[in-house]
C-alpha cells in the first residue's frame, strides 16, 4: 500500500505541479493535491483490505459497533500520554525549525537537502519500532515478562545495528546527494556537516526510536515516556541549539548536534529504563 502510494503521489505531483496530462497547472498548490489523492488512495486500499478481503483477523464492517465499554477506560489510561506527548513534540520540533530558520539561508538550505536523506534512514527504524510495539504487546498479553524483558534487549540491539547501518550508509552517499544540488559553496560546507552530525545522531536516535516507540510504548510505559520526551527536548535540546547558534556561535556540526541531544539522551536513559523493569505495565484485555 505505501509503495503503490508513492507512485501516485509521484504522478500526481507531476500532473499537478507542471500541468501535464491535461491537468492544470498547480505548483505548489498541486503538490498538495498530490499528496491528499496519494493519502486518500492509501486509506482507501487499507480500510478496502481490511474490510473485505483480509482473512486473519477477519475484521468487518459490523466489527465497528462492538461492546468494547470495558475497554474504554483503559484505552484513555495508555493513549492520553501519547497524545499529549506527541502534540507537545511537535510544537518542540517546530521550535527547532524555527531556530534553524533564524541560523541563515545557507543553513536552512542545507538542512533542506539532508533533510531528505534523514527521513529515508528512518523508514527501516520506524517499521522495526511498529514491530517492537505489536511483538512487546503480543508477549505480556500472554503474560510473559521475563521473555517480554528479554525481547526489549534484542530490539535495543538491533536499533544499534540499524543505527551503525543507517549513519554509515548517510556517509556514503552524503557526497553525491550535495553534488546533486546547484548550491553555493557555503551551503555545500554546511550540508556535509550535517551529513556527518545525522551519521552520528542515527545510531542513538535508532535506538531511542525502537525503544521509546516500540517496546516501551509496548508496554504500557506512557506516561514516563511522554515525560522524557518532553523534558530531554525542551530542557536539553532547544536551550542547548539556541547556545550553539546564537551565543557561541560553533560550527554547523555541533550547532545540529546540539539541536538534536535529546536523542543521545533519550537513548541512555533508555537502557536503564529497560533494565529496571519498571516500563511493564499491567494492561488488561478486556472482559473474555
Amino acid at each position: 500500500m505505501s509503495i503503490g502510494a508513492f507512485f501516485v503521489n509521484l504522478g500526481a505531483n507531476y500532473a499537478f505541479i507542471f500541468g501535464k496530462f491535461g491537468m492544470p497547472r498547480m505548483e505548489i498548490a498541486g503538490a498538495a493535491i498530490g499528496t491528499l489523492i496519494a493519502r486518500l488512495f492509501e486509506a482507501g486500499m487499507i480500510c478496502g483490505y481490511l474490510f473485505f478481503k483480509d482473512e486473519k483477523i477477519h475484521f468487518r464492517l459490523r466489527d465497528l459497533f462492538m461492546q468494547t465499554r470495558d475497554l474504554v477506560g483503559e484505552y484513555i489510561r495508555i493513549s492520553i500520554p501519547v497524545l499529549i506527548s506527541d502534540g507537545i513534540l511537535a510544537i518542540g520540533n517546530n521550535t527547532v525549525a524555527m531556530v534553524i530558520g533564524r541560523l541563515g539561508v545557507a543553513f536552512v538550505a542545507a538542512n533542506a537537502i539532508t533533510s531528505v536523506t534523514q527521513q529515508m534512514s528512518n523508514v527501516l527504524t520506524q517499521g522495526v519500532s511498529q514491530s517492537g510495539a505489536i511483538v512487546t504487546g503480543q508477549t505480556l498479553g500472554e503474560g510473559k515478562r521475563e521473555k517480554a524483558q528479554q525481547q526489549g534487549y534484542a530490539f535495543l540491539g538491533l536499533g544499534i545495528c540499524l543505527g551503525l547501518f543507517a549513519g554509515g550508509i548517510i556517509l556514503l552517499i552524503s557526497r553525491p546527494v550535495i553534488g546533486a544540488y546547484n548550491v553555493s559553496a557555503e551551503t555545500v560546507l554546511i550540508a556535509q556537516q550535517l551529513m556527518n552530525a545525522i551519521s552520528f545522531i542515527m545510531i542513538f536516535q535508532s535506538a531511542n526510536s525502537i525503544m521509546t516507540k516500540g517496546v516501551l510504548r509496548g508496554g504500557g510505559d506512557t506516561k514516563m515516556l511522554m515525560l522524557a520526551d518532553n523534558i530531554f527536548l525542551w530542557v536539553l535540546s532547544i536551550p542547548l541549539g539556541l547556545l550553539a547558534g546564537f551565543v557561541f556561535h560553533v560550527p554547523a556540526f555541533w550547532i545540529y548536534t546540539a539541536l538534536k541531544f535529546d536523542q543521545i539522551a533519550k537513548a541512555v536513559w533508555c537502557v536503564f529504563r529497560l533494565r529496571s523493569g519498571k516500563w511493564i505495565k499491567k494492561i488488561t484485555t478486556g472482559a473474555v
